[in-house]
């Protein structure tokens, strides 16, 4: 639907299936001028203004360290895509692992508003489920498009339910508790904010030691 449906012919690089999705078009593109028209410059302003020179060439690493991560999200995005045919469902996702499921697996689908600071903010969920219950696959409409989360209910064909209210992250995580991505679960979480108090932590040093050394 829209631009989150391709045809399965159009890239050559994605084998064949009966119907192929991708992610919407236009969060690679704001996510790349939201990286180059805001981030870079700011962090150029602060390295420029609060760091002294002789640091410049450690920071320069970091920031290439940071675009060649960002260039391989975008890559990965770019490569991203799920297929179903008469068989299978095969999801690339962009960074949770990638999924290969049997299509006789599905036994049934949620569809569900969820936000995580306004009930205002939701964002559509498409979350699948075999006949024991277990978690087999999970799209986010704000990077698929609601479009092919109705494509895909349409293309299965199997019971569909629908929660009618906005269900906050948190309760997401303990009616589907399997469904979390490694970045939501709390390893990923605490592996997150350690990385963020490694990075204030050294530009806190680099300060420190810019002001005494003045």
């Amino acid at each position: 639907m829209g631009e989150a449906t391709v045809s399965a012919a159009g890239r050559l690089r994605t084998p064949v299936y009966d119907v192929v999705l991708r992610p919407r078009r236009s969060l690679v593109r704001s996510t790349v001028l939201s990286v180059v028209c805001s981030a870079v410059p700011l962090a150029v302003a602060l390295v420029w203004v609060s760091l002294p020179e002789r640091w410049w060439a450690l920071v320069a690493g970091l920031v290439v360290a940071l675009a060649v991560a960002l260039g391989v999200l975008f890559v990965r995005l770019g490569q991203a895509f799920l297929g179903i045919d008469a068989d299978v469902v095969v999801l690339n996702a962009v960074l949770s692992p990638d999924r290969r499921v049997a299509r006789a697996r599905i036994d049934r689908l949620v569809i569900a508003p969820t936000y995580a600071t306004s009930p205002d903010r939701t964002a559509r969920e498409l979350l699948a489920f075999d006949a024991d219950g277990a978690h087999l696959f999970r799209l986010r409409g704000d990077v698929w498009g609601d479009g092919a989360l109705d494509r895909v209910v349409e293309v299965l064909g199997v019971p569909v339910e629908h929660e009618r209210r906005p269900v906050h992250a948190r309760e997401v995580a303990r009616r589907w508790p399997t469904s979390r991505t490694w970045y939501e679960r709390r390893g990923g979480v605490l592996l997150v904010g350690a990385a963020a108090a490694c990075i204030v932590a050294g530009l806190l040093a680099v300060e420190t030691v810019g002001f005494l050394t003045r």
